[in-house]
């Protein structure tokens, strides 16, 4: 049997209805049988799933497993890969047209990239609405990157995301603890092992359904609380491989880029639980301080008056200005002109 060009790993629980979609997504990319691979892993699925999927039966490589989230999911499809280019797949969205032919050139024209990404489309279910999310955020084929680097550097979600196995090394199998963010765990530290390359392209459809973990009513706190948990998690495991990453890792910046990840979790603490008003005030100094070789003097001068204005109007104010101003307008337009940013950082998880 020839080894495929590239494994597409599609993983799935309770997402039958979905299913059937992701699968055509990925067979409709025009690719023979014997370049592409479909394995999907049925993470433990209570619904429908296996008679989903039974149609597709000699298309597809059909792993069934028990329950054991996000990170065990993985491990079973790229366990079950036999191509080293490995595109991923939640069982909820879907690869547009041309998407593989994309990231299969980017591959070709780079060798040594360990991973390629892409931007995506936004699909809200309930409305049919389209929305263009921006293009990843900073390097593309840039090893080892600097400091600055790391800083801009933005990872997107799984359904945007192919690995080249070979070069991941240590990274796989991923830690079974991380029943979310094992995607932003391999993303976040595949830059770390060789180049990436960032296409600035929408080429899958991200849909949100009501069910996703990030996507649900701010008065859902049995899910926020969840995803706090599983962020915090992330972070710590995270912080475990770093630290061995230190003893080869040819390039410096770690300690500002675990920085901005613990960034990440704080603000996500706080929006679950809140803040007072001096973990705020700390918390906007860390940021300028992390961030701040990124942006401009006027922009730095400008988030050090919010860092106060955090402390004077606390968090629930601040947070609801904020909300406010960002959404555009004249204030917006009148700040950048006044304090322009610089260079952007990453975009949160």
């Amino acid at each position: 049997m020839s080894t495929p060009r590239v494994t597409a790993v599609i993983t799935c629980y309770n997402y039958g209805r979905f299913v059937g979609e992701a699968v055509e997504s990925v067979l409709a990319q025009g690719l023979s049988r014997e370049e592409l691979e479909v394995v999907v892993v049925d993470d433990g699925s209570t619904d429908d799933t296996p008679e989903r999927v039974r149609p597709f039966d000699g298309r597809i490589t059909y792993v069934r497993k028990p329950n054991g989230g996000q990170a065990s999911a993985l491990n079973a499809g790229f366990a079950n890969a036999r191509a080293d280019l490995v595109a991923l797949l939640d069982a909820d969205d879907a690869w547009l047209q041309g998407k593989l032919e994309r990231v299969l050139a980017a591959f070709q024209a780079h060798p040594d990239a360990v991973m390629v990404q892409h931007g995506r489309q936004v699909l809200f279910a309930e409305s049919g609405r389209l929305e263009t999310e921006p293009p990843p955020s900073g390097l593309s084929g840039i090893f080892p990157p600097l400091p600055e680097d790391l800083l801009r550097y933005g990872p997107t979600a799984t359904s945007a995301l192919t690995f080249r196995k070979s070069r991941l090394g240590a990274l796989l199998p991923i830690p079974e603890i991380l029943t979310g963010h094992a995607d932003s765990y391999l993303s976040a530290l595949a830059v770390l092992h060789g180049p990436v390359i960032s296409l600035d392209l929408p080429l899958a459809q991200y849909r949100i359904h009501g069910a996703n973990l990030y996507s649900f009513h701010d008065s859902d706190q049995q899910r926020a609380d969840r995803r706090l948990d599983q962020l915090q998690t992330f972070v710590r495991e995270l912080e475990r491989a770093l630290a061995v990453q230190r003893s080869h890792y040819p390039g410096a910046g770690l300690d500002g880029y675990l920085e901005r990840f613990h960034l990440i979790e704080e603000g996500h603490r706080f929006a679950t639980h809140g803040a007072s008003r001096d973990e705020l005030f700390h918390h906007l100094r860390k940021h300028r301080r992390v961030y701040g070789s990124l942006w401009t003097r006027r922009y730095r001068t400008y988030r050090w008056l919010m860092s106060y204005a955090g402390l004077l109007l606390g968090y629930r104010r601040f947070e609801s200005l904020r909300r406010r101003h960002g959404r555009g307008g004249e204030s917006l337009r009148l700040r950048h002109l006044l304090f322009p940013t610089g260079q952007t950082e990453s975009r949160p998880l």
